[in-house]
């Protein structure tokens, strides 16, 4: 049996969001508006949009490729 965590999910704005991705805010904004590849957004309201940072952290595994030597 699982049980709920106590620790809510973490929310990302759209600042934090560009710290973790080195997307600027604008870019990201501009992404989403075209339909480009991000992590899926959650809206809050009319004018608040949050990512999960799981969400992040798995699209970023999927989308970053290693750097090799």
């Amino acid at each position: 049996m699982t049980t709920p965590s106590s620790k809510p999910a973490a929310l990302l704005t759209a600042k934090d969001l560009s710290e973790q991705t080195g997307i600027s805010v604008s870019s990201i904004y501009r992404k989403r508006s075209l339909g480009e590849s991000l992590p899926r957004a959650i809206k809050l309201s009319d004018g608040a949009v949050r990512w999960r940072q799981g969400d992040v952290d798995a699209w970023l595994e999927a989308h970053l490729e290693p750097v090799t030597p």
